[in-house]
């Protein structure tokens, strides 16, 4: 009887061990796809290889949740190549922040 209640508990643990797990999960997923909802690209920034210069152009008028742009890799390759840019010859990220963090010179 003893060796049987023992079994038991072991099954119990185990159960509730992956409902905790699952309900963690599911918890932590709720909270990516918030934060993926809420993150609304403003900028992208260019490295253009060509002229050895950083652009930066603010989109935000076009991913607003009227418009609902995606920038996906190739409507921004086609917004850069709009702007002029040889795509080829260009890194380019998509951003929410206007500025970005470059290591300064050590004197």
């Amino acid at each position: 009887m003893a060796h049987a209640y023992d079994n038991m508990n072991r099954i119990i643990d185990i159960l509730m061990s992956d409902s905790k797990k699952a309900y963690a999960e599911m918890q932590e997923e709720k909270l990516v796809t918030k934060e993926l909802r809420e993150y609304i690209p403003r900028f992208i920034f260019v490295l253009d290889f060509n002229d050895g210069n950083v652009y930066r152009y603010d989109i935000s008028a076009l991913c607003n949740k009227e418009n609902s742009w995606n920038p996906d890799s190739e409507s921004c390759e086609a917004f850069l190549y709009g702007a002029g840019h040889k795509v080829n010859d260009c890194e380019w990220m998509v951003t929410t922040t206007k500025h970005i963090e470059t290591d300064s010179p050590k004197a």
